[in-house]
């Protein structure tokens, strides 16, 4: 292709040129980057004389206001920035971390605006291209805010990295989307049934389960990754310290997931029950299990990730109960607490939360308190042996 033969104007660094029997303008400045290396920023195709002064006087400003970073990223498209982002972030991300991003990036925010430069990008852009056509997709409104969060803190990087020299984007107009379901506690006597179903109907390992995620409040990566070793029965506690999922053994969620959980007597209970059928499991099948995890299945092998769903999903069909997940026993758990005036950091420090997430607010825990909020659990749910 040609090159553009350019016409200098009266203004310096402003030049015209004829596109077709068009008349049409650049600019072309020359600059030194925070190395001391000779630049040169240029753009073209403005309509008129004052378009392109008023660009090139935003590039100056630019870099008058030691922003250089911004004048050299000028062209940096969205897919460029998010690898940047990337490359920069996953040195601290967690496994699930890196997959949520690149999942969430790679399924709806790449594929429309992917080729976007981050300068043009604006809320409405995202408004219109990612958000109403999710919406009407039927995406619900918490999966499009984990949408927005990705997208905010990729273009938040670009601002506080001087690619971009103000915040681009806001929160999306989302009132139209489609309301997730709701996780709630589950009321008291219908954990009461819940747990005599189980009990009576199905498998120890399912009603181990259950009852570990209602009388602690454990995420249920937590309880999968719980090992024998971390029960300690003399000194009536349990060790939080790892989850496990699809990725492996890893870090809890967070540093104040990390925790020592007092053992009241029903936890003591359901656990001894289980350890005897659990033995004799791993008689036969101890091999399957070296690293000793405590919830295994009937074939002695640690359970899968959506192990206790299934059973759920299944118990809620058979029974006729009113769908729940695994994750509504921890809201159970904590509503539970709250509801007997147990103070708001006790709950956190027992679940492995901070104060601000279950409530808004902070204050010290102190050990006793957690002792006598696990204690509860024994006075509110009544359990029998399994094999009553």
């Amino acid at each position: 292709m040609a090159r553009v033969k350019m016409t200098k104007t009266k203004i310096d660094s402003i030049y015209w040129y004829k596109q077709g029997k068009e008349k049409k303008f650049a600019y072309r400045y020359k600059y030194y980057d925070s190395l001391g290396k000779r630049r040169e920023k240029s753009k073209q195709n403005f309509n008129t004389i004052e378009q392109a002064e008023r660009a090139l006087i935003d590039v100056k400003a630019a870099i008058l206001d030691g922003n250089n970073s911004y004048v050299e990223n000028d062209n940096l498209t969205v897919a460029q920035l998010n690898e940047i982002y990337i490359e920069d972030a996953k040195v601290n991300w967690k496994p699930t971390t890196a997959r949520n991003h690149e999942y969430i990036m790679e399924n709806y925010v790449l594929n429309k605006i992917g080729r976007h430069k981050i300068k043009n990008v604006t809320t409405l852009i995202l408004q219109r291209e990612i958000f109403d056509p999710l919406i009407k997709q039927g995406l619900t409104e918490g999966t499009l805010i984990s949408i927005y969060r990705r997208i905010s803190a990729v273009f938040n990087f670009a601002f506080k990295n001087e690619m971009l020299n103000k915040k681009r984007i806001n929160t999306p107009n989302l009132k139209n989307a489609t309301q997730g379901v709701k996780r709630e506690a589950i009321p008291v006597e219908g954990i009461d049934k819940i747990l005599q179903i189980i009990r009576t109907k199905y498998k120890i390992s399912h009603y181990t389960c259950i009852c570990m995620l209602v009388l602690t409040g454990m995420r249920i990566g937590e309880l999968r990754a719980l090992k024998w070793e971390d029960v300690d029965f003399e000194g009536k506690f349990l060790h939080i310290t790892e989850t496990r999922d699809r990725f492996g053994l890893r870090d809890t969620k967070t540093k104040n997931s990390k925790r020592k959980f007092p053992m009241n007597e029903g936890i003591k209970k359901v656990l001894i029950d289980y350890k005897v059928w659990y033995d004799d499991k791993m008689e036969r099948y101890g091999f399957r299990n070296p690293e000793g995890y405590v919830i295994v299945n009937y074939a002695g092998n640690p359970v899968g990730e959506r192990f206790l769903k299934r059973i759920i999903d299944l118990v809620c069909e058979r029974e006729k109960i009113d769908y729940f997940t695994p994750h509504y026993l921890r809201h159970t758990y904590v509503s539970i607490q709250l509801s007997n005036n147990v103070p708001i950091t006790t709950v956190a420090a027992l679940i492995g939360d901070t104060p601000e997430t279950v409530y808004k607010t902070y204050a010290h825990s102190f050990e006793k308190d957690e002792i006598e909020a696990s204690n509860l659990m024994d006075q509110i749910v009544v359990l029998d042996s399994f094999s009553d």
